[in-house]
């Protein structure tokens, strides 16, 4: 009994030391570095941990500690795998966040290049505009210097009565204007009818100038006018009672200040049919025009020629305001069907143009002495007075005056 005693007892020794051995394995697994702070459920402390019942146990046998031991390795497996997870995770959202940062950086690189491509654009823009700026300026620079020539305009006023022919009638009126629009003057030359002058349709003889139209018309004048003041005519007009009056009941009238109190008749002859008084304005239809420029029974040629400037001063502006543009075709189209006009687009800009600058018109006379030659009064022209006015005529191709 003794030695089954003291056997017993050794075997219980036994396993004793083997489950010391155990439990010594088993907190070595849960003192390891990786996990320093880790927190074991109830059920894995069951699983790894031995009971205080298990350690009295003497009866346990090696099969449970077996069990033990593959329960406390499938723990620190799902432990590791949960690790591993955790980890695989953490490196997919790395990854998913950097392939959004690649997706990010090519959208702001092309609308960076977008940018960069709209600013040329914009460039395009402003220099096709300020091209664009410069060509007008140039045009209107060559227009005003296509415009800004000087030109002679004659103006011949024929004495056939309202229903006459104009064929055989004589000037009864002649006079010259000159626009210069760079210097902003309109010269407005007035030739006495009776002005003694070479012909020269008439083989250059020496006539009075108002018979030049009886002789050849317009052109017959025009040449005379010429060699007179030594100056080419560049365009003409005729105008008859007639026509004069025909042309200002087709813009409506013209709105005039009278220069001069005096009455006249009217294109029939009645007397005193218009009366005028100084510094009244009137609205004249064509034929209160025609009484108001063809007077002269109480003035001089030169007076009668400024009125007769006024008036067409008076047309030139009516025309000009907006409400007068829709007339103008229909005064083109009458002067030159019924006044012979022979204007070209150019002499018509530098009129308009002398016009809207509101040019200072400057009064000029063929002075002359009146004397009697073979019966028939003549006014025989002063040669010195003659030369200056020739003088005051010449311009430059600028348009400048020489004698300023």
């Amino acid at each position: 009994m003794e030695e089954f005693h003291s056997g017993r007892s050794r075997l219980e020794r036994k396993r004793q030391e083997e489950l010391r051995e155990q439990e010594e394995k088993n907190q070595e697994i849960h003192q390891q570095p990786e996990q320093p702070e880790e927190k074991l459920s109830a059920r894995q402390r069951y699983l790894d941990e031995p009971s205080e019942a298990e350690q009295k146990r003497p009866s346990s046998s090696k099969k449970t500690s077996n069990k033990r031991r593959l329960s406390s390795g499938f723990g620190s497996i799902m432990r590791s795998g949960g690790k591993m997870a955790g980890l695989v995770q953490h490196r997919l959202s790395q990854r998913r966040s950097s392939r959004s940062r690649r997706t990010e950086q090519p959208v702001r690189e092309k609308t960076s290049d977008q940018r960069l491509k709209k600013q040329p654009v914009q460039k395009k823009k402003r220099r096709f505009k300020s091209k664009l700026i410069g060509l007008l300026l140039i045009v209107l620079i060559g227009l005003i210097v296509f415009a800004s020539q000087p030109f002679t305009f004659l103006l011949i006023g024929s004495d056939a009565r309202p229903g006459e022919s104009l064929r055989g009638s004589r000037s009864d009126s002649l006079s010259v204007m000159q626009f210069v629009p760079l210097s902003r003057t309109i010269q407005l030359t007035s030739i006495p009818r009776d002005t003694y002058t070479p012909i020269a349709c008439e083989d250059g003889k020496k006539d009075k100038i108002t018979h030049a139209f009886a002789y050849g018309g317009e052109d017959c004048t025009s040449s005379a006018v010429g060699g007179l003041l030594e100056q080419d005519i560049d365009s003409k007009i005729v105008i008859s009672f007639d026509s004069f009056i025909g042309l200002i009941d087709e813009i409506g009238g013209i709105d005039l200040v009278s220069t001069g109190t005096f009455s006249e008749q009217d294109a029939s002859g009645k007397a005193n049919q218009y009366a005028f008084q100084k510094g009244k304005e009137y609205h004249m239809d064509g034929a209160m025009a025609l009484a108001y420029s063809r007077h002269r029974k109480t003035d001089t040629d030169v007076v009668r020629a400024n009125r007769q400037s006024e008036v067409i001063q008076a047309v030139a502006t009516d025309l000009m305001k907006p409400t007068g543009w829709s007339s103008i075709p229909a005064a083109n189209r009458y002067m030159k069907e019924e006044m012979n006009l022979d204007v070209s687009v150019r002499q018509m800009m530098t009129a308009g143009l002398s016009l809207a600058l509101l040019s200072k018109r400057e009064h000029l006379e063929v002075e002359g002495v009146s004397e009697r030659l073979n019966g028939i009064f003549y006014d025989f022209p002063k040669e010195k007075e003659l030369a200056e006015l020739r003088a005051k005529l010449e311009t430059t191709f600028y348009g400048t005056l020489k004698n300023d």
